[in-house]
């Protein structure tokens, strides 16, 4: 190979080396971890370029430094980002660009693009350096291609054409890598074998590894999705995709050549071993969860695992397309894999042998972060004789290293890992100190990705201290505790400044939502109302909280940052512009429901700014909360289950509301909700209160009820005039034949468009779109060209915590979620006044999916809409007529709130003969807007 194409080669190794450490919680080492793929490229460049030192910084600053040729300018840019200054590499590798530009040499002009899209990955700037990678293969934006469905098919359907150079061919790889790290992870798999296919046979090793690394992303992914939706289809998917992962890995050891960087077989080991762990935790926390389910979800996994398992399955075709395995094998081979990974059998040999393979690495900074990433591993087996031993030893010589290099970012990760070993053997005031040094570290350089780790690590001991809850009450409460809320506060501020940054990037430098960012924000709600009698400031602080977990959730979702806002500003709606309204704060804790109520005031103090916040709390495990939610949610939707959601209903109401009765004045005629995630797949409306003469008395006899399920409401105010414009689009059944199969006719779609006519002609005026007139063009067109209050769809659709499978029906065409945005977009500039309403009557809510409101959420967001109303399961459509003309008719009274015209909308549903089961009135919820 030439030593100019090999050096490049040799760069394109180094762009996962600089991503964020621990973004994913214990999930792929190279998503997770910096440095893995940069320490040959390092031995390399020495060898061949005999650097004895590494220049000073003065040296290599690239813009203020005159005629540097673009040789010079290249070779700067490498070693600033050796050291970590990936500004310093960006600016040499432009201005090399631009200077090889002037000159007409292509192939450096491509080869130091490349290099500017691995800085600019590396500094978290994904969208940009996927920007700055197509232009190599002729497109000028990464967004908007990935965004038009159509130009994204043409782009990458030619992409085997584009590529016609050696350099192009080289950036396959790197452009893989990079749309793995914005989350396209089917493409960043299709670009890879395309890359494995135009590389030379003893270059491949690095491809594989890569393959192993989008494999693992989508087991990773699979496994967030299982967490949600309790799906047999996830689980088998997730399972699939660590064994191919693991194959992938092993292909990158096997085909290893005298050519390929020796690194590479010793990090596809250590990611084979980090996926071992990950696959045995997985696997073990899902049994666990299955003993406590009906006996025929407890053997799962055993049946999961029976012979022709997924033969026989066509909903895995997705996940096991790619196997080259008889897949009739696949579920003993994947059996044998998961039974190794239990057993402790040769471990420690294993342990060795790796061991061995770091120690033989020259010091560098690669060779840090290899040893980093061992140590990670190695500090979470269980029960292997000496293992904690060897690994204290191990990290203090990391440590040692660490300094001598004077790295003080591995430093900190060292020493975190040390605290971290110290908590796990219950050794305290060890774990605090070794903790308390990281942190600084972490905080000197400043490095506030690192700095909440070890923020709530050092949160954890502290609250190991503190003394049982029932005896937590003493009455200087804000002085109690305070090392621990000082250390989860540090997290919860370090990750409220990331969060906006994360929300656009890589979803590998994205949180894993689940294990890290919920797990802290849930522990500080822990905390701050682990004292019976919370202080006023707790509780304002856990609300905050509160509020900011459904933020990341929903940014998490739409892969958007949300619009700033501050709870306080819901307490000046409630104490100025809407006094009859109380909100209600759920969560759902370990061992308790947790409630936080804010009623109205008239205090103007700011020093009386958490006045009227109320806290109630009710002692109940959180699995068997899930349990009763799952059931009245399973019985809602039934018909003949009367009795037994009158119980259910009763109880949940218990958990949420009975202890706010006393808080809540005749005054108080609206409930707004903002729902921890196990509550909101079952409408409140439903809840049973009390009895009335024999027949259950519903919350929603009461109380009007809304769900904020972003706690911010964008200018909120009745709708104007109460004279309304709508656009009204309804589909009987689709064109495609496809489609037709799965979604059952809309007999009534147009009685439910005349419907909202009918239920005031006076003062609405409809704009219909019915069946084909209802293609994406029409409906796109209408959206742009008309002026419209609300957007009713009466059309097949599902809501889903995936935004992939998040969708509404058109009659030609399925619009996923991030498509509602841009049809919208358009109408955004032309309409001043936002969409007030969104109204969704034929769609329903993924099954099984905790987290499926999130969908209805993102497509009002996307849509622009102030509020929506939507169904959490789908009715026959003659009951959507019933609704929607009551619902209209209760909507232009100008003396009711949106809330209110939902609220005796269903009473009147529920008073018709026949309707009186809450599945036909209960399942319509309101979001966002209520006024």
């Amino acid at each position: 190979m030439e030593p100019l194409l090999k050096r490049r080669l040799l760069q394109l190794y180094r762009y996962i080396s600089m991503q964020k450490l621990n973004q994913r919680f214990i999930t792929t080492v190279l998503l997770a971890l910096l440095g893995l793929m940069i320490a040959l490229s390092i031995q390399a460049f020495s060898q061949q370029m005999a650097i004895a030192k590494k220049p000073n910084a003065t040296q290599l600053i690239c813009t203020s430094t005159p005629n540097l040729s673009p040789e010079k300018l290249s070779e700067n840019g490498r070693i600033s980002y050796e050291q970590g200054r990936f500004d310093a590499a960006i600016d040499c590798w432009k201005k090399a660009t631009d200077t090889y530009s002037q000159n007409g040499n292509n192939t450096e002009i491509i080869n130091n693009q490349i290099n500017l899209a691995q800085a600019e990955q590396a500094l978290g700037l994904y969208p940009r350096a996927c920007n700055t990678l197509v232009q190599i293969y002729g497109e000028k934006d990464c967004t908007s291609l990935l965004q038009n469905e159509i130009k994204q098919k043409i782009f990458f359907s030619t992409l085997k054409q584009k590529a016609d150079s050696p350099a192009k061919i080289t950036g396959l790889r790197s452009f893989g890598n990079i749309l793995r790290g914005i989350g396209e992870l089917d493409l960043s798999h299709e670009v890879l074998k395309l890359s494995l296919e135009m590389t030379q046979s003893q270059d491949q090793t690095a491809t594989w590894l890569d393959i192993g690394n989008t494999r693992r992303a989508l087991s990773n992914k699979e496994q967030d999705l299982y967490s949600r939706t309790q799906s047999e289809e996830n689980l088998v998917c997730a399972i699939i995709n660590a064994y191919t992962s693991q194959e992938a890995y092993q292909k990158a050891i096997n085909e290893t050549s005298s050519n390929s960087p020796s690194i590479i077989p010793l990090q596809a080991q250590l990611n084979q071993l980090s996926l071992r762990l990950d696959t045995k935790d997985w696997l073990n926390k899902i049994q666990k969860e299955t003993q406590d389910k009906p006996k025929k979800n407890r053997n799962l996994l055993e049946r999961v695992f029976q012979p022709n398992y997924f033969v026989k399955r066509k909903q895995t075709e997705n996940c096991s397309q790619q196997l080259t395995d008889d897949q009739s094998q696949l579920p003993n081979q994947i059996r044998n894999w998961v039974n190794q990974n239990l057993s402790n059998q040769n471990q420690l040999q294993q342990i060795d042998n790796l061991q061995q393979q770091i120690e033989q690495l020259p010091p560098s900074h690669t060779a840090l972060y290899t040893r980093l990433n061992f140590a990670r591993s190695l500090i979470r087996f269980q029960a292997l004789p000496g293992i904690d031993q060897k690994t204290e030893s191990f990290l203090n010589t990391t440590i040692d290293q660490a300094k001598n290099q004077n790295n003080l970012k591995a430093q900190s990760y060292a020493l975190g890992y040390l605290g971290k070993l110290y908590e796990k053997n219950q050794k305290w005031e060890l774990a605090k100190t070794q903790t308390r040094k990281a942190l600084l570290l972490a905080q000197s350089i400043p490095s506030p990705d690192i700095m909440y780790q070890w923020q709530w690590q050092l949160g954890r001991i502290y609250k190991r201290e503190l003394p049982a809850r029932e005896k937590a009450n003493t009455k200087d409460k804000e002085k109690e505790f305070p090392e621990a809320r000082s250390a989860y506060a540090g997290a919860f501020k370090t990750l409220e400044s990331l969060r906006r940054e994360l929300a656009t990037g890589s979803p590998d430098a994205q949180f894993s939502f689940q294990n890290d960012i919920e797990g802290i924000y849930r522990e500080y709600v822990d905390l701050l109302l682990w004292n019976k009698e919370p202080s006023a400031n707790s509780l304002s602080q856990a609300r905050q909280v509160i509020a900011s977990l459904q933020s990341v959730e929903l940014e998490n979702f739409l892969r958007l940052a949300c619009p700033e806002y501050d709870v306080k500003e819901i307490d000046k709606i409630i104490d100025e512009k809407a006094k009859n309204t109380a909100f209600l704060y759920p969560i759902v804790l370990e061992d308790r429901v947790e409630v936080i109520v804010k009623v109205p005031t008239t205090s103007t103090n700011n020093k009386d700014a958490n006045q009227g916040l109320k806290h109630y709390s009710t002692f109940i495990e959180r699995k068997e909360v899930e349990r009763q939610v799952r059931q009245l949610q399973i019985d809602l939707e039934e018909e003949y289950t009367f009795d037994a959601v009158k119980d259910e209903g009763q109880t949940v109401y218990g958990w949420l509301l009975k202890g706010a009765e006393k808080y809540l004045s005749k005054d108080i005629n609206t409930l707004v909700f903002a729902l921890d995630t196990n509550l909101r797949n079952i409408p409140l409306a439903a809840l049973v209160s009390g009895q009335d003469a024999g027949k259950p008395q519903y919350l929603v006899d009461k109380y009007a009820i809304a769900l904020a399920p972003r706690l911010e409401i964008p200018n909120p105010r009745l709708l104007q005039g109460k004279t309304l414009t709508v656009l009204a689009a309804g589909l009987t059944e689709p064109e495609s034949e496809e489609d037709k199969q799965k979604f059952p006719k809309l007999r009534f779609a147009k009685k439910e468009l005349d419907a909202i006519k009918q239920a005031n002609p006076a003062n609405i005026s409809v704009s219909p779109l019915l069946d084909t007139n209802f293609r994406i063009k029409n409906f796109k067109n209408e959206i742009n060209t008309s002026s419209f209050q609300v957007l009713h769809l009466a059309t097949h659709g599902e809501f889903s915590s995936s935004p992939e499978k998040t969708f509404l029906l058109t009659s030609d065409e399925q619009i996923v979620v991030k498509e509602v945005g841009n049809l919208f977009r358009k109408q955004a500039q032309n309409q001043s006044e936002p969409i007030e309403l969104l109204v969704l009557s034929a769609c329903e809510t993924a099954a099984g999916d905790k987290r499926a409101t999130l969908g209805i959420s993102g497509v009002a967001v996307q849509a622009g809409a102030r509020s929506a109303v939507a169904s959490l399961w789908s009715l026959d459509d003659e009951i959507s007529v019933e609704f929607t003309e009551k619902f209209y008719k209760q909507l232009v009274d100008p003396n009711l709130t949106k809330a209110q015209a939902l609220q005796q909308a269903q009473i009147e549903l529920k008073n018709s003969p026949g309707r009186e089961h809450p599945r036909y009135w209960a399942p319509y919820i309101l979001l966002g807007n209520w006024l």
